[in-house]
This record gives C-alpha cells, sequence and structure tokens, in this order.
C-alpha cells in the first residue's frame, strides 16, 4: 500500500519574520464600509434640488446655482449659454410657428393664453445625472396644438429652439409623447412665468422623458411625418 505524505506544516510556509500586521480584518472593513458611507452621502442629493442638493458634492451640478424662488430648481444651461436674445423673446417680438397637416399657424403669447390651459407636475431628469423634484408647469397641451393644424390623432412632432448653439436644439417626440395629457408647451412654472433660464417664453414638458428632449426656447413645431 503507497505510503500516504502528509501535508505540508503550517509552519514551514510561514514567514520566518513577519511584520506587525498594519490594519486588522475589522479595521479593513470599517474602513470601506466608511468610505462607501461617505460616497452615498456626497452623491445621493442628485436626484434632488433644494437643500438636499447642496450636500451632493461629487454629484455632477448640472449647471449654475439656480437660486431661490418659483423658477429656482435644477438648469443645465443658461439663455446667455444658449444665445437667447431679449428682443426675440419679448410678448412683441415672439411667434411660435406651428405647422401640420392643414398648413402653418404662427402663435403669439397672447394667442397661446387664449387656448385652453392645463397643468401637470413633473419633475426634469437629466442625463447629466441629476433631477429635480415634481415641478408645478401650466400651459397648452401638446396634443391641443397638433388639433390646431388639422391632426385628431396626435403624431409625431419635430421641436426646435431659438437656442444657436448645442447639441439640443431641437428634438423629436413620439406620438404617444404627444397624446399624452401631461406633455405640455408650457408658459408657467409653480406659479409664475418662465424664467429666461428656464425656457421663456415657452418649454415643452414630457413625462419621462430625458431633459434634453424637453426643449427651451420653443419656436417652432413641427407635426407629422418627421
Amino acid at each position: 500500500m503507497p505510503k500516504r505524505s502528509r501535508p505540508p506544516s503550517r509552519e514551514r510556509w510561514s514567514p520566518p519574520r513577519p511584520d506587525t500586521p498594519t490594519v486588522s480584518r475589522r479595521g479593513a472593513l470599517a474602513f470601506v464600509g466608511g468610505g462607501s458611507l461617505l460616497l452615498f452621502l456626497t452623491t445621493a442629493g442628485q436626484s434632488a434640488d433644494g437643500l438636499l442638493r447642496r450636500t451632493a458634492l461629487l454629484a455632477p451640478r448640472g449647471g449654475p446655482d439656480p437660486g431661490t424662488g418659483p423658477n429656482g430648481f435644477q438648469i443645465n444651461k443658461t439663455a446667455r449659454y444658449a444665445g437667447i436674445r431679449t428682443a426675440e423673446t419679448s410678448r412683441e417680438a415672439w411667434r411660435l410657428v406651428v405647422t401640420g397637416r392643414t398648413g402653418t399657424v404662427r402663435l403669439g403669447r397672447d394667442d397661446l393664453l387664449r387656448l385652453p390651459l392645463h397643468s401637470a407636475s413633473l419633475p426634469i431628469a437629466c442625463v447629466e445625472g441629476w433631477s429635480t423634484s415634481d415641478q408645478w408647469w401650466r400651459g397648452v397641451r401638446l396634443l391641443d396644438l397638433a388639433a390646431l393644424v388639422g391632426h385628431d390623432d396626435p403624431p409625431d412632432v419635430f421641436v426646435e429652439s431659438l437656442q444657436r448653439r448645442g447639441a439640443f436644439r431641437h428634438a423629436a417626440l413620439r406620438a404617444n409623447q404627444v397624446a399624452d395629457p401631461r406633455s405640455l408647451l408650457a408658459l408657467y412654472v409653480n406659479g409664475e412665468e418662465l424664467s429666461p433660464d428656464h425656457g421663456h417664453p415657452a418649454r415643452v414638458i414630457v413625462p419621462a422623458a430625458p431633459g434634453v428632449l424637453n426643449t427651451k426656447w420653443v419656436a417652432r413645431m413641427t407635426f407629422g411625418d418627421l
């Protein structure tokens, strides 16, 4: 019967003069756990706005400090950055061009205010990694604008901004987004007119759409085949 070899002695594989341990197992676990907690505390606020967002020191900032008041929530780009001129967004100068099956209409702000206005409570979720809490938007439903130009069944829409530079100066929305009664061409937020940085005189707000598709400073909307 072959002779079984004995397992190597533990002492045989131990270093002759081991260094003193620097971190115990318990200390290593505490270090990792503390680091994870610190990371959570410094990024958790990115999903909110207001005072809580100020704790998110390591989160994407998503633009300048939005200030306070009804328009005091996060913005991704300012009117100045987008090249928006005050003269072209004034009540006298600005017109929304809406094109569809039956032709084109041009609507000033007063024309829009004569249409049925609706409200929706919706957040903005930005691709930069931040989001706002729900804001109270008020404006004209996209499906009502589609009906103005001959679309009883809301189709897709191509939205163009006054913005002069940047990758998202226009956006395409699908028919189901247009048909959602919460989808608005917003004129107000939280009971106040939109600020220039939030898209005055009008912006799109759509449920569950990335912030870049909620086009600000809207100038033209084309309903139908894109």
